[in-house]
């Protein structure tokens, strides 16, 4: 115990000295000096009277002192040098850099859709230069780029480009944060062991795609090397919510595992401790390499070294000290792990680990438990204990299910390291065989995968606490109060009694909530943080599905609790992330008939696809089913009737074949089949009594990507509008294009999931691996969706349901800027039984303006465009005329949504606003004439909108009359 304290001053001293400055630093260095000069009185005091007691303490304390006052003053020097650096005086100017790469491109996550895929580089400064003159100077600078080029640099790769020079985000000893400018120069070559590094690394992602099912193949090098190339977002989700992510990274227990291993062969082998201990060094400097030798791996390697220590002798006595060591030591080489967060939980939960899981595992086999379960929770408990204070500083949130998802996985997590590790080495030598090797950790990664997937699922898994270093603090009190009190065996019956009260009451009323949806709802407006996700009902668990929110999580969970399992379609109003991210959640567990956006969204993400194709490949036709009679649009038939009961229609799909393209005119590529269907039911009525529109257009609208052909048996909304698709045989696999898309590019292999597609190669112009429209047809292609595009003058019908477009126009968009998507957000008014509702996407004052000028645009239920933002114009509410407006925004969010004009100007119509940032998931029921609404966090009564019944409606201002 007697370096405990000097590890806690080490670490508080550089602390201070980082963030706080310098000065502070050289002003805590002298004050550690002069207390030590007391403690050295005091320890000849205490020798001089043999006070033993007093000696220990003194000496402890004189340690702490002086190791203090070091690293303080060590922590002091780097700061100044960091704040002297002569890179600094250029913030705001660009420069020419030159670096070496220290660590792997990370990919950032953007708010939308816009721009290339942005990546963040650490590098180390070599030199900087205006024009000719030039500067040598070392330190640390995080690099902020985009462009396919910076993902593909090693560690040890000495690059040079232009960049502008602002502040670092942190205090860390980064002297800088460049924005790069320009695509990376390489010079010269990473050092061999880098090379042979990054060699390991990509064999086992490639052999692991080979032997392994996709999420199984993403997840398996970030287990075993840290390299989350491939890691699926599906799954690194999953593992968030699961309190699994320390198993996405290299963390302590990768190396734990593989010592483990190696000690257990080397005394399988009979070796003496000299041999076993220069076998795990040599494995942990080959490990620490492969995995890139950066602070945090070397802080990983640290702690797993230390908790070997610690399970091999059972003695915490020397594991204790171990783990104080090995943290002066990493922050004196790496000061900067001193602010690192990963750090701070690697050495608490390494702490728990020595501290509390010995104790704990011998009360659970004291009580019956047999051991190996019994190590197993305790380890996982004392691991999430120690961490939740941190963890509730951090982030603010708490998983539930973290102790008995960590303990489930336990058996196999060793296992896996073991097979993944194993098939690397192999992977070297003989590819083949190291997909065998690696074939057999299908078993267990099913198992992992099931687990932090099933425990995502569950209600509640996680919960929102308030963050930030007060919230962190009581959360340490509350563990300790806790963990202290439950060693008396009547505190931990009372507190199993008061858990499970709490458990019987709150949890049927917060989380399975019976009862929902109510019985008749017509519209749910989903709590999905700052975006939009509605579903409009259309018969017993199928709804239309209007955009799916930033986040897969909270969007599926709305649509479980709604009892959502048939989407017969799902409108993508515009390509911005709060609007589209949570695409994945929507189609978990649900049958989807296909996915709508606006004209040309979606092209650009398969036109490169395309044009490799016509580079390289012959069109060849595809085989299309046979109809009775060739039809031409001339002599199409009356339009289809939807049949409520059953969701089909009243007679067969009528397809066209169309002959190959010659260079005269402009009809579809060779292969092309049309479906062709008038998009509108003649014997749907309009969606207001006002309604005198004209015919409807019946162009046709290509479907992007495509799928086989609808039959006579499909759903109704593979035949609501015309549909386009042209398929070009590619070997075994086809890619299909839309028509007007410059061509295609060879399928990829079928071995890899969409997620790892989209994540591994430079998107298109709409954003990275998650943003992007990319992510869209990735997901729809891998999901066998079809996607169509609507405009203006579409309808379609839904059982007593009907949906109209009201925009954007047929009319191709010149530019799909990220800045204009609001404004090509798709317009659509639902005629239903509650009413008409008008959903209008993010649509901003000049969409408006021109969408009142060409249509009628009032609706009892209006969705609040742009979450409510000033951006929406009172002149677009008083056409609107709603009873009742819906915002959906988040309630943590910091734009200021809905803007207080437009809240006021809707009550000054008399319109009832419903927020999902104040009541969460709400639910419309009744009819038009008894219009209300349900929420599910039941802050109010059910509220009745509009006139009572015998009111009607008056002037197209949305004023009421009797």
């Amino acid at each position: 115990m007697r370096l405990v304290p000097a590890a806690f001053g080490c670490w508080v001293a550089t602390i201070v000295a980082v963030t706080v400055g310098w000065v502070a630093g050289l002003v805590l260095a002298a004050a550690s000096v002069v207390v030590a000069i007391g403690l050295w009185v005091v320890l000849l005091w205490a020798m001089a009277h043999r006070r033993e007691r007093w000696r220990v303490v003194a000496v402890t304390g004189l340690a702490t002192m002086l190791l203090g006052a070091g690293f303080a003053a060590a922590g002091a020097w780097q700061e100044h040098h960091v704040q002297a650096h002569p890179l600094r005086e250029s913030f705001g100017r660009s420069v020419n850099v030159l670096a070496v790469v220290t660590d792997d491109a990370k990919p950032l996550r953007a708010g939308g859709f816009g721009g290339e895929r942005r990546w963040i580089v650490r590098a180390g400064l070599r030199e900087f230069g205006h024009g000719p003159t030039w500067t040598q100077a070392g330190g640390s600078i995080v690099v902020l780029a985009q462009g396919s080029e910076w993902a593909e640099l090693s560690p040890g790769q000495v690059v040079r480009f232009r960049a502008e020079v602002s502040e670092p985000n942190r205090a860390d000893l980064t002297v800088a944060t460049l924005h790069a400018a320009d695509a990376p120069k390489r010079i010269g070559e990473p050092p061999w062991w880098q090379r042979v590094a990054a060699s390991v690394r990509t064999d086992l992602v490639d052999a692991s795609a080979e032997a392994l099912p996709p999420a199984a193949a993403g997840l398996l090098p970030a287990l075993v090397v840290g390299d989350t190339v491939a890691l699926p977002e599906q799954v690194r989700d999953a593992f968030e919510i699961a309190g699994l992510q320390h198993l996405c990274v290299v963390s302590g227990a990768n190396f734990t595992i593989l010592l483990t291993a190696l000690l257990a062969l080397t005394r399988l082998l009979t070796a003496g401790p000299r041999t076993s201990a220069a076998a795990a060094a040599v494995a942990v400097a080959v490990f620490v390499v492969i995995a890139r030798p950066d602070p945090s791996v070397l802080r990983a390697a640290a702690m797993g070294s230390v908790t070997v220590l610690a399970l091999l002798t059972g003695r915490r006595k020397q594991a204790l000290p171990a783990l104080c060591a090995a943290v002066i030591g990493l922050l004196a080489v790496a000061p900067q792990l001193a602010v690192s967060a990963g750090f701070a939980l690697s050495v608490l939960a390494t702490a728990g680990l020595i501290l509390l899981a010995p104790s704990w595992a011998d009360w659970l086999r004291a009580h019956g438990w047999w051991r190996a379960p019994a190590e197993i929770v305790a380890v996982s408990a004392a691991a999430f204990v120690v961490t939740v204070p941190l963890m509730v500083a951090l982030s603010g949130r708490v998983s539930l299910v973290a102790i008995v998802a960590n303990a489930l996985v336990a058996p196999v997590v060793g296992l896996i390291t073991v097979i993944g590790a194993v098939g690397a080495v192999v992977a070297c030598v003989w590819g083949d065989a190291a997909v065998w090797v690696l074939w057999c950790a299908r078993p267990p990664m099913w198992w992992l995968l099931g687990v932090a997937d099933r425990a995502a699922a569950v209600p509640g898994a996680t919960i929102t606490v308030p963050g930030g270093v007060v919230a962190g603090s009581v959360a340490a009190v509350i563990v300790v109060v806790v963990v202290a009190a439950l060693r008396w065996s009547h505190t931990r019956r009372l507190l199993a009694v008061v858990v499970l009260g709490v458990s019987i009451v709150l949890l049927p009323v917060r989380f399975l909530q019976p009862g929902w949806p109510p019985s008749g709802w017509v519209l749910a407006m989903c709590d999905v943080g700052q975006g939009d996700g509605l579903a409009l009902s259309v018969a017993p668990g199928a709804a239309v599905v209007v955009d799916v929110g930033p986040d897969p999580r909270p969007i599926r969970a709305c649509l479980d609790r709604l009892k959502i399992t048939h989407i017969p379609l799902l409108v993508l109003t515009h390509p911005h992330a709060d609007h589209i991210n949570g695409l994945a959640g929507a189609l978990r567990g649900r049958t989807v008939d296909a996915i709508a956006t606006a004209p040309g969204e979606l092209r650009s993400a398969i036109a490169e696809t395309c044009a490799a194709a016509d580079r390289t490949t012959t069109p060849t036709p595809t085989t299309a089913p046979t109809p009775s009679t060739a039809l031409t649009p001339s002599t199409a038939p009356t339009p289809p009737n939807l049949t409520p009961s059953t969701g089909t229609l009243s007679h067969p799909t009528e397809i066209e074949r169309y002959p190959s393209r010659t260079a005269e005119s402009s009809p579809p590529a060779q292969g092309v089949v049309a479906v062709r269907v008038p998009p509108v039911d003649s014997a749907v009525p309009p969606l207001h009594p006002d309604d005198s529109g004209g015919p409807p257009s019946r162009s046709t609208t290509p479907t992007i990507p495509g799928r086989p052909q609808p039959t006579a048996t499909s759903h109704p909304m593979e035949r609501a509008s015309t549909v386009v698709t042209a398929v070009r045989q590619t070997g075994d696999d086809h890619v299909v294009c839309p028509r007007g898309t410059p061509g295609e590019r060879p399928a990829k292999s079928g071995r890899r999931s969409a997620e790892q597609t989209v994540s591994q190669r430079e998107s298109h112009g709409h954003g990275d691996d998650t943003e992007g429209v990319e992510r869209v047809t990735e997901l729809a292609g891998a999901a066998d969706i079809p996607l169509m595009e609507l405009h203006a003058g579409h309808e379609m019908t839904f059982g007593a349901v009907g949906l109209r477009v009201l925009a954007p126009s047929r009319d191709l968009p010149t530019s799909l800027s990220a800045d204009a998507a609001n404004d090509r957000s798709l317009v659509m008014r639902a005629r239903t039984p509650a009413g008409t509702i008008l959903f209008t996407g993010d649509i901003e004052a000049e969409a408006q303006a021109r969408i009142m000028r060409g249509e009628d645009v009032r609706a009892d239920v209006l969705k609040v465009p742009h979450h409510g933002s000033r951006t929406t114009t009172p002149a677009f509410l008083r056409a609107v005329g709603p009873r009742l407006a819906l915002v959906s925004a988040g309630s943590d969010n910091t734009f200021g949504h809905p803007h207080p004009t437009v809240t006021s100007t809707l009550a000054a119509l008399g319109a009832t606003v419903a927020r999902t940032d104040l009541e969460g998931d709400v639910v419309i029921v009744g009819t038009a004439a008894d219009l209300r609404t349900v929420t599910s966090r039941r802050r109010a009564p059910q509220t009745r909108h509009g006139p009572t019944p015998g009111w009607r409606r008056g002037s197209r201002s949305g004023r009421w009359a009797r």
